[in-house]
């Protein structure tokens, strides 16, 4: 991915979060749209590369630090959000004296791709959240302050997984509608990011909790609704506001 691209990528999504829903859900389809031909065309380009004995896009590891109450569940959503890609492996590590570190292995295009896309979608998930929890907190009123952090832990847990959903069925659609031979390519560079990332493994552990079965629920239609620049949600519309 061209610096020039990445930079219109950066721009689409930053304006996406400082304006109308109506704007940024269009803003967002745009920007999520150049990622994924992008996406297709470095895989192409590194394809034709390798035919030809000539060096290919530099697999890279880059760290994600999340912080705060919730940083373990952000990080799942970002977690989910490199597994959807299918192009991203993510590793799981603590920093020590507080932090939930999320590291993403892939060819670099893809890495940026990637990270872009997790920034803007942890910030949908807390607003949502946030949205939910001043509608639905009733049903947790006579909760200790443990089980009301576990249910909104729950609801981001939720949306996490259905945002992943809603990604790799996208993704499924438009890689088929992008020509025969684009899966096979896509295989063999996600096979090569594979034998890296089982390399870099070792250390890193892999931890769930529970989730507080309705918040988790009702996370999830959230983010099956969430807005990761496929279609556009509706004003108005969106289990974060408590439909």
């Amino acid at each position: 991915m061209t610096e020039a691209k990445l930079d219109l990528i950066t721009k689409l999504l930053a304006k996406a979060e400082s304006t109308t829903p109506e704007e940024a859900e269009a803003l967002t389809e745009h920007a999520e749209r150049l990622m994924l031909k992008y996406g297709i065309e470095q895989a192409r380009i590194d394809a034709r590369r390798a035919e030809r004995g000539q060096p290919q896009e530099e697999i890279v590891k880059e760290r994600m630090l999340f912080t705060g109450v919730y940083a373990r569940d952000v990080r799942e959503i970002g977690a989910g959000v490199a597994n959807a890609l299918d192009s991203i492996r993510p590793l799981y590590g603590e920093r020590p004296g507080g932090g939930m570190l999320l590291f993403l292995v892939g060819y670099a295009s893809d890495v940026r791709q990637a990270r872009l896309l997790i920034e803007s979608l942890q910030v949908q998930a807390m607003v949502a959240m946030r949205a939910w929890w001043a509608i639905e907190r009733h049903r947790y009123w006579w909760e200790p302050d443990a089980e009301k952090r576990r249910a909104r832990s729950g609801f981001l847990r939720g949306f996490g997984v259905g945002v992943a959903a809603r990604i790799r069925e996208n993704r499924r659609a438009i890689v088929e509608a992008s020509g025969t031979g684009t899966d096979l390519v896509l295989a063999s560079r996600r096979e090569r990011v594979d034998a890296v990332a089982r390399t870099m493994a070792r250390g890193y552990a892999r931890r769930r909790q529970g989730a507080d079965a309705y918040a988790f629920a009702r996370g999830r239609i959230s983010g099956s609704e969430a807005n990761t620049g496929e279609r556009a949600v509706p004003p108005g519309g969106g289990a974060g506001r408590g439909e």
